[in-house]
């Protein structure tokens, strides 16, 4: 069959559509924001945190993570997070949806309209938004599984982090097996995809339930589907490039900008006011970038279901306003009118501006920021090693963080991975060997430092060198259950009466838990990169998350129960400034003395010059490209600390 290929008009049909139906769009979009932000957001935060989801757990990370995600409560909490993330994205294309169908049908599109028409519909959205969540787990599972058929078969002889490392050939056989399988997965999601994407606006047009607006979405129309991809293809590149090219000519001249005011103000204030104006033009670009975007695709798709298919011709007819009572319609309409939602916008504004005054007045101070350095100490040293401590001394830094495992005659052995292949060359494991069997393994690479220093290192030997001269941060390393481990580690260290020099920490909840049990004196230290529950909630002096994991929701919680947030790994001065000004207490870093400079020169600025930094380019490149900068590192961080 010969498909009609798209014309470059069509795109600017809905183009010029758009731009007619602007307001009504901007309206409910500018609806459907609030409603999320004063909603979906804190509906989301009650219904995810249930206890009754996590079971005995009071939080489920890292590893554990995936395992739980497997069980049916993690089944039920993906389907509720997916679903509710995706409810407000969904509820902003049906109101686009009916947007332009009143549009083609001859009548006035407006906001009140929408809205009475979907709030009967909201659980038939929130069902779609399930069912979505549904397929595209259930998609996603096919291209997990594929890659992890491909690291089995390629990577599973050794640690993780020596492929990452090394890149031996084996490396490179698996990039290209996932590759390949990549690109098949991506061809079948595709297709899957085209046979169902018409079934989205077939079910807000009313053909239901879901499977029948899937089957008649596929019978009807199928020959020119192709034609519809090509159409959002070119939608989506469209908006890309466009998005691309405002933000590059932004960015150039509010750079130039923020410079040439910096260069010829004698104040501070003139530059804080214009980052201010920076940030706040730089956010309503981004907000009209995708408005536009998003109403330009949902729009091609809206008018490809109803001009190049008979769906829309014997689709059911909705009830509609007729599902609302007389009663709540005549309160409802009033509250939805112009000049009732603009009092209620502005004073969002006004107590958002409120808000936003008491935080910078609020700002905490910079100065407490601890440094703690990743794997012991900075390249070119081994990781792990003394060589690695006596660098991080030399550096500033006020922890030493170092991996602590044990033996399989239980001696706590300072070591990251499961096996010695990338630190030594050796491809034994750690749980294997007695320490008697590699006392004298000399690790890698030989930054000229004296052997003594680089060989593999007890426990003992790094609490006797670090005593009185660097804090040790200790984390447990656990690779399959090892209730040996936290005992071990614990005796170790009242046997040296370091308890006031250290910190204890782990990825596993359960050690965490452990330690706080057999060491209610030391302080005790939760690591993770994501988490279900609130990691705050666990008996802990301290949480490190990973960058990603360090949002505001947590400081807040964290702040709330006293709890010091030390974030890991951050090796960007940048990065670095706007951890510490949103108030972390601690950067855990293959460079502590890029951190300490950094922690140093932020000590000299006001809270106002610190809010700079989020929206001054350039701000620290002068620190990043200093001749003693190791931004090179030649030690990579490859996964959690």
């Amino acid at each position: 069959m010969n498909v009609p290929v798209p014309h470059p008009e069509e795109l600017a049909s809905a183009w010029r559509r758009v731009l007619r139906l602007w307001r009504p769009m901007a309206g409910w979009t500018i609806l459907v924001w609030l409603a999320a932000a004063l909603v979906l957001a804190p509906l989301s935060t009650i219904l995810l945190g249930w206890q009754i989801l996590r079971g005995p757990r009071a939080v489920v990370g890292n590893e554990a993570l995936l395992v739980w995600l497997l069980t049916p409560r993690g089944i039920i909490w993906t389907l509720l997070a997916g679903g509710l993330s995706l409810l407000g994205g969904v509820i902003r294309y049906a109101g686009l949806f009916y947007i332009v169908t009143d549009d083609l049908s001859g009548r006035a599109p407006t906001v009140r309209r929408t809205a009475l028409h979907l709030v009967p519909q909201l659980a038939v959205l929130f069902k779609l938004s399930l069912v979505a969540v549904g397929a595209g787990v259930a998609v996603a599972a096919v291209l997990v599984g594929g890659l992890a058929v491909v690291r089995g078969a390629f990577l599973g002889e050794f640690d993780i982090n020596y492929y990452l490392s090394a890149r031996p050939p084996e490396w490179r056989h698996a990039l290209v097996a996932a590759s390949t399988w990549t690109a098949v997965w991506l061809v079948g999601a595709l297709f899957v995809l085209g046979r169902v994407v018409l079934a989205i606006p077939a079910y807000l047009d009313g053909h239901r339930p879901l499977r029948l607006a899937f089957a008649r979405a596929r019978a009807r129309g199928l020959g020119h589907k192709p034609r519809l991809f090509r159409l959002l293809a070119l939608a989506v590149t469209a908006w890309l490039l466009v998005r691309l090219t405002v933000h590059s000519a932004y960015y150039a001249v509010g750079s130039t900008t923020l410079e040439w005011v910096a260069a010829v103000s004698p104040s501070l204030r003139p530059v804080v006011f214009a980052s201010a104006a920076y940030g706040a033009v730089l956010f309503s670009l981004d907000a009209v970038m995708g408005f536009l975007g998003f109403s330009l695709v949902a729009t091609v798709l809206t008018k490809f279901y109803l001009a190049d298919t008979d769906l829309h011709a014997v689709a059911p007819r909705t009830a509609g306003l007729r599902q609302l009572t007389w009663r709540v319609m005549r309160r409802a309409r009033p509250w939805l009118r112009p000049r009732r939602l603009a009092p209620l916008a502005m004073l969002l504004a006004a107590t958002s501006a409120g808000a936003s005054g008491i935080l910078l007045a609020r700002l905490p101070e910079p100065g407490t920021v601890v440094v703690l350095a990743h794997r012991a100490g900075p390249p070119p040293a081994p990781e792990n090693t003394l060589a690695a401590l006596e660098r991080a001394i030399e550096a500033g830094a006020d922890y030493s963080e170092i991996d602590v495992q044990l033996t399989r005659d239980s001696v706590p052995v300072v070591v990251h991975d499961a096996d010695f292949m990338r630190v030594a060359g050796d491809p034994r494991r750690v749980a294997d060997v007695t320490w008697a069997e590699v006392e004298g393994l000399i690790q890698r690479p030989d930054d000229g430092s004296p052997p003594e220093d680089r060989r593999l290192a007890t426990l003992d030997d790094f609490l006797a060198r670090a005593r009185d001269r660097i804090r040790l941060a200790i984390e447990l390393k656990y690779y399959g259950p090892d209730p040996a481990l936290a005992p071990a580690v614990v005796e170790r260290v009242r046997a040296a009466g370091m308890e006031d020099q250290l910190v204890l920490m782990s990825l596993d909840a359960g050690a965490v838990e452990q330690l706080a049990r057999i060491a209610p004196d030391m302080a005790v230290g939760y690591v993770f990169a994501a988490a279900v529950g609130d990691p705050a909630a666990l008996p802990v002096s301290f949480l490190a998350p990973s960058r990603a994991a360090a949002t505001p929701r947590l400081l807040r919680s964290a702040r709330a129960r006293g709890l010091q947030v030390h974030v890991w790994t951050v090796n960007r001065a940048t990065v670095m400034a706007e951890l510490m000004e949103r108030g972390v207490d601690g950067i855990i870093t293959d460079d502590p003395a890029l951190a300490v400079r950094v922690r140093d020169e932020m000590l000299t600025l006001s809270p106002a010059s610190r809010i700079l930094l989020r929206f001054r380019p350039g701000a620290w490149e002068a620190v990043e490209e200093d001749e003693d900068y190791t931004g090179k590192l030649q030690r990579p961080a490859t996964g959690p600390i």
